[in-house]
């Protein structure tokens, strides 16, 4: 009897454990497919066509094409000349813009907003990061990858063919980027001398702290979706920390704008990456928080007043360093 029994508890612990390992490996399973797909989510989706141009707000551009250092990506953008007082067109003022996360040129707020900056005397190009609109496939870099784009976008300026050979290349180049199109222009500029303003717009200090915010409950699965990133496609997204770098920006001008009720990218990020800047000798840093404004909400919410900070941050930046060059 005594042997019955001890042979009905060893069945008993092998289905046991049998189960047990099913359930586990069901589990695990389920565990890394969930964290591929989330990698795979936050590394790429489908990129938004460009369905706008600047010729359907009455403005005279070209289409450009160019490759970003190092990597040699290509990008496709579009140059819009400055509309000076008198008329004339003008490249000799020119600012970078670069679109959001999953974004492209052609939103209207990137849109409008670089038709705003031609209509008041600066020239822009506006291009798609790579994996976004019509530039070549990619994967998301949180920004990191993205400034290769941004300085091919500053090699395009200074020796790149140019669009409107009779209107020269710009003496002042500047940059206006929003979230993490503004975390690419902060890694250029800490190695780029050449970017010599930045407007930016709800970037993340961290982009650590952005993913951990946007998981919420989701970040049990946070290591081994980093872990898969960083094999399938050279990223560690933990390692891409503007807030580390934007001290090398000084003694050029910073302007840091933020939405009070940002909930996305908090507006903590603002602060941290503001107090950063400002830690340089010689430092010009200027914020402005603005109330009542959720995610890259602050160009619809507070239009007048943006513009005309912009427009007096860029016109006084350029102001300086076209004396310096006198």
């Amino acid at each position: 009897m005594s042997s019955q029994k001890q042979a009905l508890s060893l069945a008993k612990t092998r289905r046991f454990t049998i189960i047990l390992l099913v359930v586990s490996g069901i589990l695990a399973t389920l565990y890394v497919g969930t964290s591929m797909a989330l990698a795979l989510i936050l590394a790429y989706l489908p990129p938004l066509p460009v369905t706008q141009t600047p010729s359907s707000l009455s403005l005279s551009y070209r289409e450009v094409a160019f490759l970003s250092r190092g990597d040699r990506i290509l990008l496709r953008g579009w140059f819009i000349p400055a509309i000076l007082p008198d008329g004339q067109m003008s490249a000799e003022r020119t600012i970078i813009v670069v679109h959001g996360v999953h974004a492209n040129r052609a939103t209207p707020l990137v849109l409008d907003l670089s038709a705003t900056l031609a209509r008041r005397g600066f020239a822009v190009l506006a291009f798609d990061m790579r994996g976004d609109g019509e530039s070549s496939p990619a994967p998301l870099g949180g920004g990191y990858f993205e400034q290769r784009d941004v300085l091919g976008a500053v090699d395009f300026l200074r020796t790149g063919r140019l669009p409107y050979p009779e209107l020269g290349r710009p003496r002042f180049i500047g940059g206006w980027g929003i979230s993490q199109g503004g975390v690419a222009l902060l890694f250029a500029a800490a190695q780029e001398p050449a970017l010599q303003a930045l407007v930016i717009d709800s970037a993340y200090a961290s982009m650590e702290s952005l993913i951990k915010h946007a998981f919420g409950a989701a970040s049990v699965f946070l290591p081994a979706t980093r872990l898969i990133t960083s094999v399938l496609y050279g990223i560690d997204y933990y390692a891409v920390r503007p807030v580390d770098v934007v001290a090398k920006i000084a003694p050029r001008p910073l302007l840091f704008i933020h939405g009070a009720d940002d909930t996305i990218v908090p507006p903590s990020n603002m602060e941290d990456l503001a107090g950063a800047a400002r830690s340089a000798p010689q430092a010009h840093v200027q914020t402005w928080l603005v109330p009542h404004t959720e995610h890259i909400e602050a160009y619809v919410t507070a239009k007048q007043a943006y513009i005309e900070r912009m427009l007096v941050f860029f016109t006084g930046a350029a102001s300086v360093q076209t004396h310096a060059r006198s």
